[in-house]
């Protein structure tokens, strides 16, 4: 097994004539706030060596050793999608998952690109520009000497140091340290703004059987400052089979799951308002039902929001660009109007929804990844990978911020009088604080799926989790009556 990867910082022409020049060190930029794990310019201290067989699992351990949990991919859906694809996914996954915006689009030119790299058995060239003219800002190239995406995967983000020993990444020398990590560096790499805000991602990928001995992956990733014209694939559609959230009936007799497509499956007496149709912009990454259950809103990453029933539309952000990805939403207690939280904390309020404060402008130890409303103050908790609580008009009552956790937190619901609230880990571990009781878990029960979110049963003060597959647990007094069966499946 051979690896290679090479990057490339463009020159950026700004309107008024000014060219910004970079070296690849300066292109290289730090972490951003809110990052889970270990951004670039650091990189692990040495090759993690792979702990099973199974690449996911392999991969899944390694990020466990930078505080980053497992992958929100089935092994079954995966191996069903063409190489060129599977690549996209992992490496979208790595940089979502670490609380960085995902490559928005792959494209034929990119692809024929990183196909001339895997025939070749050899980095891809990096194109001067996209289709369509927009110079290229910033151009990395991976190749793989192998036929595994999960395991071209491990070694670029998890074996391309040294730390003393032998590398399976050519460019990794003791007469070339900087060339160390350069594959995982890449794929993680934060892009620089454009003059008029965050850059357009692009990539392309490929497999060709004959590149190397035992098969040839290559992979371009490329940022510009406007959208190429030949997109042929969008992250949205490959993100299109996951479940990502649960929202309730406030009489606990139903609730709604929703996935990352725009589909949307009622279950007990909650009713089916409508689904998404047709390409997304971006994925859909949350849902929240009207407190009188005659509703919801589904909002994507990019700050979409899409109403069904009685749900108002108060406004959205889906024509801007965002800092930092939508990762959830909140209705406020009258459903007259909603917030969003991206992954850096910012906060998005819309109707009469109050801002009272946000971590858009602090730096964070771990990323944003879900919200709840207070429904005594009319304020909001906002709720991060580490389970650290930021309050805002709302009470502090605790958080797991300074505890080592097995897997991240990756939800947050809140008690009916705002006394209490409840976090939920991607293994579906619960921790409960105020007056939220702990009504059980799945903490140390092997899961098909991770965990995407949870919602409380206002009936019985008990709950629901939602996992990645569909899959519904219940806890307390809340009752089992369905699970969404992935349009993906």
């Amino acid at each position: 097994m051979q690896y290679r990867a090479r990057r490339r910082v463009a020159t950026l022409l700004l309107p008024i004539g000014v060219m910004i020049m970079s070296s690849i060190a300066a292109g290289l930029t730090g972490a951003p706030a809110g990052a889970a794990g270990i951004l670039s310019p650091a990189n692990p201290a040495s090759n993690i060596a792979p702990s099973s067989a199974d690449w996911l699992t392999s991969i899944d351990a390694a990020r466990a050793q930078e505080g980053v949990g497992t992958m929100s991919v089935l092994e079954s859906q995966l191996d069903g999608l063409p190489v060129a694809e599977q690549v996209f996914t992992l490496v979208n996954d790595e940089r979502i998952d670490r609380g960085l915006p995902p490559v928005d689009y792959m494209t034929p030119q990119l692809d024929a690109d990183a196909q001339a790299g895997a025939d070749a058995g050899t980095d891809p060239p990096i194109p001067s520009s996209v289709t369509g003219g927009a110079p290229v800002t910033f151009g990395g190239s991976l190749w793989g000497g192998q036929s595994s995406a999960l395991k071209a995967d491990y070694y670029w983000m998890y074996e391309d140091g040294s730390g003393g020993a032998s590398t399976i990444n050519l460019s990794c020398t003791p007469a070339s340290p900087t060339s160390c990590w350069v594959h995982r560096d890449i794929i993680l790499h934060e892009f620089g703004d454009c003059p008029s805000g965050p850059p357009v991602l692009s990539m392309g990928a490929a497999y060709s059987p004959t590149g190397a001995a035992g098969g040839s992956i290559a992979a371009i990733v490329v940022s510009s400052c406007a959208p190429p014209s030949d997109v042929t694939l969008t992250w949205g559609q490959v993100a299109s089979t996951r479940t990502v959230g649960i929202t309730p009936l406030a009489s606990g007799t139903g609730y709604w799951e929703a996935e990352t497509n725009g589909t949307v499956a009622s279950f007990g007496s909650a009713q089916n308002y409508g689904s998404l149709s047709g390409q997304l912009n971006s994925p859909i990454v949350g849902i929240a039902a009207t407190p009188n259950g005659q509703g919801y809103w589904l909002v994507g990453a990019d700050g979409g929001i899409f109403s069904f029933g009685d749900a108002s539309f108060y406004g959205s952000t889906g024509g801007l660009r965002l800092n930092k990805p939508i990762v959830g939403m909140a209705s406020t207690p009258d459903g007259k109007g909603y917030w969003m939280v991206a992954s850096d904390g910012g906060i998005f309020s819309f109707g009469d929804a109050g801002f009272y404060g946000s971590t858009g402008g602090t730096p964070l130890n771990q990323p944003i990844v879900g919200m709840a409303a207070d429904p005594a103050s009319g304020g909001y908790w906002e709720v991060a990978a580490d389970g650290g609580i930021f309050s805002y008009h709302a009470p502090f009552l605790g958080s797991t911020g300074g505890i080592h956790l097995n897997k991240p937190i990756v939800g947050m619901e809140a008690s009916p009088n705002g006394q209490g609230y409840r976090f939920v880990a991607s293994d579906g571990g619960i921790f409960t604080f105020g007056q939220a009781p702990f009504d059980g878990s799945t903490g140390s029960i092997p899961l098909a799926a991770p965990v995407m979110g949870m919602a409380p049963d206002n009936a019985t003060n008990g709950y629901w989790m939602a996992a990645a597959d569909g899959g519904i647990f219940t806890f307390g007094g809340a009752s089992y009556l369905g699970r969404l069966v992935s349009s993906g499946d």
